[in-house]
């Protein structure tokens, strides 16, 4: 099998978990709209900690460039099309890189999808926490913001601590780091 099938298996699960949710969220989009399907209660008030909802989103986090979704498609092309090309800079052939460019090319993907495919182009969001404590009411989100969000936080502790260890390895002394 392919030195990239930790990148593949990920890139996948992301990819499909959030067509398949989408897809379900869309067949009942109208019932969603009205009746969120509450996952987790228990705040106090008309919020809930966790449910399923419906809605459309032509932009990227938190509504941002939504005038612009023609841009926000050809720069998510862009985006996949530049870690292709830059695989081996990106050392996408280590076990924690396939994770972290796996979850962050299947969420690019599957919001990509949305874009590209639904009528209109807009991605489908179904993910809604409130969070009590500053009573937040977080944007809504789906499976392949998740995969881009982790895939991204994955990265910045990875780099931290792979920075760590090469510091250990070279007698606690800096590393030049542009080979």
């Amino acid at each position: 099998m392919s030195i990239y099938k930790r990148f593949w298996s990920v890139f996948l699960i992301i990819y499909f978990l959030d067509f398949f949710t989408k897809s379900w969220v869309v067949a009942r989009s109208s019932e969603l709209r009205e009746n969120p399907i509450i996952l987790v209660d228990g705040v106090a008030g008309i919020q809930s900690f966790l449910e399923i909802t419906y809605i459309t989103n032509p932009g990227a986090a938190w509504s941002m460039l939504s005038d612009y979704p023609e841009f926000l498609t050809v720069l998510a092309t862009a985006a996949l099309l530049t870690i292709f090309l830059f695989r081996n800079q990106l050392e996408i052939k280590s076990i924690p890189q396939q994770f972290i460019f796996g979850s962050i090319c299947g969420g690019i993907a599957g919001n990509l999808t949305d874009r590209i495919f639904r009528d209109p182009a807009e991605v489908v969001d179904f993910i809604d926490v409130y969070i009590p404590i500053v009573g937040y009411d977080y944007p809504i989100f789906n499976v392949a913001d998740s995969g881009i969000f982790l895939g991204a936080s994955y990265y910045f502790f990875w780099s931290f601590w792979d920075l760590k260890n090469q510091k250990v390895e070279e007698g606690g002394q800096a590393v030049n780091l542009q080979k």
